[in-house]
Formats: structure tokens, sequence, C-alpha cells
């Protein structure tokens, strides 16, 4: 039983991105936490949002390690998107989930910042934020994301729920996005890498 429980863990794992975002509201762990300008922080990569938050507070350095090189490949893009990028073409891959300027933003400004792991990646997987196909959003791609597609599917094919459901996922406004944008990309900007290294577990 054991095998096969550790066989699946690492087909899921080791095969394909896993998480698009993260779940967890990194508020409270900054809460509790208290963090220094001299704290170090070890951490799960996932799907990088929380190592990009945990900035805010200035720590000397924050630590991600994933057993999925994917993963760390996703918090890379995600950093050569704050600093090399304005605040819309970071909206448009990470907030709706599709750009339809990708391509020309990855080749022309984020491509050449990314360590060649994380490049070859997404020279295969860039099509995740196109909006085309039967995913349209980059938050439907991933294990995580399938997932997401799939329950999404389900609940549409059952109107009437659905119509319940449907205005919860539509939010109408944001907290004071562009001054945790401008947040981010200064600490991004300052220190070694964002202050953010990534490795393999």
């Amino acid at each position: 039983m054991n095998r096969l429980r550790d066989w699946l863990f690492r087909q899921v794992h080791t095969k394909n991105l896993v998480y698009n975002t993260c779940w967890e509201d990194p508020r409270c762990d900054r809460i509790l936490m208290e963090m220094q300008p001299d704290s170090e922080v070890v951490m799960i990569t996932s799907a990088g949002c929380n190592a990009l938050d945990y900035l805010l507070d200035d720590p000397a350095a924050v630590h991600c390690v994933d057993m999925n090189p994917r993963q760390n490949a996703l918090l890379q893009l995600k950093l050569s998107v704050f600093q090399h990028a304005s605040f819309e073409e970071l909206f448009g891959l990470f907030g709706r989930g599709a750009y339809p300027q990708a391509q020309a933003l990855y080749r022309d400004a984020l491509r050449m910042n990314l360590p060649d792991y994380a490049r070859d990646f997404w020279d295969k997987n860039l099509r995740y934020f196109s909006g085309t196909g039967l995913r349209k959003t980059f938050y439907h791609y991933s294990t995580s994301g399938a997932f997401a597609w799939l329950t999404q599917q389900y609940l549409q094919a059952r109107k009437r729920p659905y119509a319940q459901l449907a205005p919860h996922f539509q939010p109408t406004t944001l907290p004071r996005p562009h001054a945790t944008h401008s947040a981010i990309t200064h600490r991004a900007h300052t220190g070694p890498v964002a202050r953010i290294t990534t490795r393999p577990a």
C-alpha cells in the first residue's frame, strides 16, 4: 500500500505543475512570525504567492524549496514579471490568468531573466496564458487548475446552483492592488534576486 501511495505521489508531484495559486492567507503567517529585517524564512514554494507576500515584511531572505521544479519555475516567472513588467501585464497574467500579449511579453522582457530550468518549462507551456481553447485561463491549468475547470463544468451544467454561486466568483473590488504591486516590486529589485532563492528539495 505504501509503495502505491508513494508511486501516486511521485506521478502527481514530479510530472506536472500541481499548484497554480496558494490557497492560504499569508497575512496570518506574517502576523504570527513577526518577521524582522534579519529574519530568514525557509518554505515550500507551492505557487510562490506566499513567498512574494512575505517580502512585504522585509525579511533578509526567503528560501523556497520544492520537490517539483515546475513550482519553482512558476515562482521564477512571477519574480520576472514583478521585476520587468507593468502592473497591467502582471494583472493580465496572474489576475485574469489570460493575457493575449503573453508571448511577446515573455519573449521581449521575461524569458532572458529566467534560470534555464524555468525557461525550458515556460518555453513549452506559455500557452497557459493564451486565453484560448477549452481552458481559457492559467487558473484552469495544473493539477489543481484541472480540478477547478472540471468542477466549473459540472456546476455550469446545473444551472440553478451555478446561478447562485457564480456571483461569488466575480469580485468587484481588489484591496489596494497597485499599492501592493508597488511594494513587492520595490522589494523585488533590492537584495539578491528579490531576496528569494529557489532550490529543489
